[in-house]
């Protein structure tokens, strides 16, 4: 079975496509999906203490919903909490939906950064 397409929002998609070309946009309206509780409370409330909208999905179904509802600039997956295939089959969508759509990854400290590597992870 094949998971629902996502369209664009009908109520959003005039406002979405005039601010789009917009020189100075003021609000902008994320999306964060994914993440433990923690770690998306404490990024909703930093974008948002930085005048940001934010939205959060606990996964992809979620997320889904919240996109055909709202035109979102920029939604933020932590992948590490989402199935790789999931998450690609979802951004695929999106960008079907919402061509310009602004798509962020966060993929978290590669072990090359740690000091003890090679030898410890």
């Amino acid at each position: 079975m094949r998971p629902e397409e996502i369209s664009p929002p009908q109520s959003q998609a005039a406002k979405s496509a005039a601010l789009t070309n917009h020189p100075f946009r003021w609000r902008q309206k994320v999306l964060l999906v994914g993440g433990s509780e923690s770690k998306q409370s404490l990024r909703a409330s930093i974008l948002r203490a930085h005048g940001r909208e934010v939205d959060v999905a606990v996964g992809v179904t979620d997320s889904r919903s919240l996109c055909r509802q709202n035109a979102y600039d920029w939604v933020v997956l932590d992948t590490h909490s989402l199935l790789p295939r999931d998450a690609i089959d979802f951004c695929e969508q999106l960008k079907r939906a919402v061509p310009r759509q602004r798509i962020a990854f966060l993929v978290g400290a590669p072990t090359f950064i740690s000091l003890t590597w090679p030898t410890r992870t």
